[in-house]
């Protein structure tokens, strides 16, 4: 079945004209937000607003939205929730809207409240009246999937975004591309939208516009819960209505239909950014956000850097099925680099999960564990290694260099350690070279290249005594 091409104008004028019948059952105050519940199955109807506040109490949690933040509000309806923030918060919020009614009706409750700093206007999304980096945050709430060119809306919000902005969100999404017939009438055709993007497939989009996504939840279970309750809701005035939201229920259980939460971050230069970082929790989250881009911005101009390690360390272990550790495996590109020269018993070690998953795609390692070089590696036996390597991963705002002592203890005697890292980290870090005096091996290779085009790297080469 082909979709049919809806536009904004149709999607305003649906908007203007449902406005009482929704205020109706849903939520007199004209928000139309799904819920976010405590409990799926014991959730009551007459409990269903609190439901959907609690998910705008999620959001701001996530969001770290405080006073001094400006907050664009994309699809901001009566204004209910550019008001709650900005309550909430004491930050300035703009609303933005394509339906007139509702911009209306959020100007005339914005004059409430004189003491705030809101204001809202009827604009595209498409096309945001706005300067470049205007922005903290941008916000969005069950909007993004009704605008017909929503590749160019997020273009548009990655303009508008200040350096280091954070864009959350939640949309509907499309987890299956076969859609059922009662899919397409119940869902697509009756919301006047479009397929989306799948849950995965949105962030991947998402992080090629360099929006890193730091956090992203599938909530399809909530989202069916939430037309659950509606029904219930619409049934005694809206019988019609009632049923379909039945039918979207069904539309969820089929894969035709689901919900999913982005939280985003603009970052431009990513090695800027990964580099100025102070704890593990924050290193973990910005390599789980720039996994899904990391081998295709880093393919030309980092890779060298596992390839040269790799052939350092081949030239003193010729036994191909000696046992290696990849400490700080990231996506796999050293292991990529060991099994082109025909290394079969690759194990890694790396504090991301979604590094390592794409890892695991490329199947060259024996196995994979997340894990903190800096704490012992209990999964692992001491001296059970013929060799490890460590490429990029001690330098700035990285692992500390007195987690080569972990990584020592599982090096068996005679084995060796390749260690890469940059050479101003080299000249500059007393720590370092202070472990490296400590541990009981000798350096017998020192190899010189440059990653990045102009940044110099040293392959180390170290053998336990």
């Amino acid at each position: 079945m082909t979709s049919k091409k809806f536009t904004e104008a149709e999607t305003e004028a649906f908007y203007d004209s449902e406005d009482s019948l929704y205020r109706s059952f849903w939520d007199e105050e004209g928000s139309l937000h799904r819920g976010y519940f405590d409990n799926l199955e014991d959730s009551q109807a007459e409990d269903f607003l609190t439901d959907c506040q609690r998910w705008n109490q999620y959001m701001l949690k996530h969001s770290k939205i405080d006073a001094s933040s400006k907050v664009l509000d994309i699809g901001c309806g009566q204004g209910n929730t550019a008001i709650w923030l900005a309550e909430k918060t004491g930050c300035e919020v703009v609303g933005i809207d394509l339906s007139g009614v509702r911009i209306n009706n959020a100007q005339e409750k914005a004059k409430n409240y004189p003491h705030l700093h809101i204001s809202f206007e009827k604009a595209s999304a498409t096309n945001l009246p706005f300067e470049n980096n205007s922005f903290t945050h941008v916000w969005s709430q069950a909007t993004i999937y009704h605008i017909p060119e929503r590749d160019k809306a997020l273009q548009e919000i990655q303009r508008v975004l200040q350096e280091g902005g954070i864009f959350v969100f939640d949309d509907l999404i499309t987890p299956i591309p076969e859609i059922s017939p009662s899919g397409w009438q119940y869902v697509y055709e009756r919301l006047l939208f479009a397929p989306n993007f799948s849950f995965e497939s949105y962030a991947d989009f998402l992080s090629q516009l360099g929006l890193l996504v730091g956090t992203k939840i599938d909530l399809s279970d909530h989202l069916k819960k939430s037309y659950e309750l509606l029904s219930q809701l619409a049934l005694e005035k809206y019988p019609d209505l009632s049923i379909a939201y039945e039918k979207m229920c069904e539309a969820i259980e089929k894969r035709d239909l689901g919900w999913g939460f982005y939280l985003c971050e603009k970052v431009s230069d990513r090695l800027t950014w990964i580099f100025d970082t102070n704890d593990h929790e924050t290193l973990r989250n910005k390599y789980n956000a720039w996994a899904r881009i990391y081998d295709t911005e880093l393919d030309k101009s980092y890779r060298c850097s596992p390839i040269e390690s790799a052939q350092t360390l081949a030239q003193v272990l010729p036994q191909k099925d000696a046992m290696i550790l990849d400490a700080g495996a990231g996506t796999g590109m050293v292991g990529e680099a060991l099994s082109a020269l025909g290394y079969t018993q690759i194990v890694g070690v790396d504090l991301s999960e979604e590094m390592l998953e794409i890892a695991r795609k490329k199947q060259v390692y024996q196995d994979l564990y997340q894990g903190n070089l800096e704490e012992t590696l209990n999964f692992l036996d001491n001296e059970s290694f013929d060799a490890i390597i460590s490429v990029g991963v001690f330098t700035f705002g990285h692992v500390h260099p007195q987690a080569l002592k972990n990584l020592f203890s599982l090096l068996k005697s005679g084995g060796y350690f390749l260690l890469t890292v940059r050479v101003d980290y080299y000249n500059t870090n007393a720590s370092l070279k202070e472990v490296l005096e400590e541990l009981s091996w000798r350096l017998i290779a020192r190899q010189e290249f440059n990653a990045f085009e102009v940044e110099s790297m040293y392959a180390l080469l170290w053998q336990k005594t």
